[in-house]
């Protein structure tokens, strides 16, 4: 039993770290960054901000605009979108 507990305490460890934001849409004019939710805001909206700001210059744009964000409680993930001005 104990070695079951350690387990999922592992896992449940493994599942907190820090996960890189993701890029899941992008159409020139807005990028949606997706970030996990198991991580604290304060950490993960700067870093999906960086990442905005990262793909819309690479557009040919001069920064990202944070506009919304949608929660998906089902896969723990935050879709964050940013409009490229």
């Amino acid at each position: 039993m104990k070695k079951t507990g350690m387990i999922f305490v592992g896992l449940f460890a493994l599942a907190a770290c820090d996960v890189p934001p993701i890029v899941s849409d992008y159409n020139g004019d807005s990028v949606t960054i997706v970030t996990s939710s198991f991580q604290s805001r304060e950490t993960s909206l700067p870093a999906a901000q960086a990442e905005a700001t990262r793909i819309c210059q690479t557009g040919g744009k001069t920064r990202a605009e944070y506009a919304s964000t949608r929660a998906n409680p089902n896969t723990y993930e935050y879709f964050n979108l940013f409009l490229c001005l």
